[in-house]
């Protein structure tokens, strides 16, 4: 499989990954902004976590929306064993598959919608535009994509944060603002930022048309 950055950054510090979402502010209130925004159409829609790391924003979609056909994909066999565990825990049924957002392994049209949360940093600029192009491939006609990711800044005193993810990550063009640009062409329209986070996070909707 392709080299990829682990959730935490390091495979060591994986099982610690929920502990340093709740550390950095990206707990249960982050969550929430996402369950506010995330567009279900469909109580009944089919619906893949691209990136879903240890599962919990897919376990509280789940558990929101219990009729949804859920999806949740991540390339860190690690994160996935958590993920699958609370799934389990929790009697929820969501589907985890392991593999790379650049190459989903899932047929065209599978699904109505596509999120992402906090992945697209983690990838260069060739993944973005690869794993945008399969996202594509796997949303129906009029599905929606909801991609929440480190945005250019708006505040030069929030932008520490993103500078850490340039020098760490991959975050160059999240920094510069290039995610729509990206979108439009992986050939997304009505691209629209929906809201925002504090550290500059981004909320952005884009359809297929």
């Amino acid at each position: 499989m392709t080299k990829f950055i682990p959730a935490a950054r390091f495979n060591f510090l994986t099982p610690l990954f929920d502990f340093f979402c709740r550390f950095f502010g990206l707990g249960k209130r982050y969550r929430k902004s996402l369950l506010r925004l995330i567009p279900i159409k469909s109580v009944n829609a089919r619906v893949l976590d691209a990136g879903c790391g240890s599962g919990t924003l897919a376990l509280e979609l789940k558990e929101k929306y219990q009729g949804l056909r859920l999806y949740g994909l991540d390339a860190d066999e690690k994160i996935l064993g958590i993920a699958k565990r609370k799934s389990k825990e929790k009697n929820l049924a969501i589907h985890f598959r392991q593999g790379l957002m650049q190459k989903l392994p899932f047929p065209d049209n599978s699904f109505d919608l596509v999120y992402s949360s906090l992945v697209f940093h983690h990838l260069n600029s060739k993944d973005k535009q690869l794993a945008l192009k399969e996202i594509y491939r796997v949303i129906n006609k009029d599905g929606i994509l909801f991609l929440a990711d480190l945005g250019k800044p708006k505040n030069i005193l929030t932008a520490p944060f993103s500078w850490f993810t340039i020098i760490l990550e991959e975050g160059k063009d999240n920094y510069k603002g290039y995610l729509p640009i990206m979108l439009k062409q992986a050939n997304f329209s009505e691209i629209e930022e929906v809201g925002r986070y504090k550290f500059n996070i981004s909320f952005l909707k884009a359809v297929k048309n």
